[in-house]
């Protein structure tokens, strides 16, 4: 795997975006992607998170194909984010079709869990939340890259409301990403899953993720 290593936050330039799910308005117009190397790379510290446990996501609608990312758990479940599958009639995970089921797509959370096993690695899911301070590593597929991993600092958990977001409960961390994150995980420094990225909060650049917690089963 070729990577590129360099400080936290400092090596990579990505455009942010506003943070939404599908029924809800952007807190400002997204920004156009920019082109974005095809190698895998990696932050300083982030070698905790398994890329292989980690896919791009296709959902389609009519005339409509939503993309995102998507993990695997060593529960077997596939845990992404909730709004890219609303509307959805097929779901991929890297080009292998995995079922939908209404029924695992908590839409107050903005998270959804998939079954069937497509993925090489897997992820263990944490078994004690993270505290403001941690640092964590997130892992996401922008739409003109492959897998991407950051390092970031928790620095709040509370209501989404207050960054654009209908969120109950979300970790704010301070950290950048990009387009095409939204359902990639955060794990902490023993590669344990905590959270699902949702999207970001375009004045302050920081990144909003839901508590693995409210993932349905």
């Amino acid at each position: 795997m070729q990577m590129l290593v360099g400080m936290a936050f400092g090596f990579l330039v990505v455009v942010m975006i506003g943070a939404a799910s599908a029924d809800e308005t952007p807190s400002s117009d997204p920004a156009l992607p920019v082109e974005l190397a095809s190698a895998v790379v990696v932050a300083a510290d982030a070698d905790s998170l398994d890329v292989n446990a980690v896919g791009s996501l296709a959902a389609e609608s009519e005339g409509i194909v939503q993309r995102g990312t998507a993990f695997q758990l060593d529960d077997g479940r596939i845990g992404t984010v909730a709004h890219a599958l609303i509307d959805a009639r097929r779901a991929m995970i890297d080009g292998a079709a995995v079922p939908i089921d209404t029924s695992t797509i908590s839409r107050e959370h903005d998270v959804a869990s998939l079954e069937g096993i497509v993925l090489v690695g897997s992820l263990a899911t944490a078994a004690e939340a993270s505290s403001v301070g941690d640092t964590v590593a997130l892992g996401g597929i922008p739409a003109s890259s492959r897998i991407e991993v950051v390092t970031g600092e928790i620095i709040d958990r509370t209501s989404g409301v207050g960054y654009g977001i209908g969120r109950p409960d979300v970790y704010v961390i301070a950290a950048t990403v990009d387009r095409g994150w939204s359902g990639g995980p955060v794990v902490n420094s023993a590669g344990e899953v905590i959270a699902i990225i949702v999207g970001v909060e375009t004045a302050s650049g920081v990144t909003l993720a839901v508590p693995i917690e409210y993932l349905p089963r």
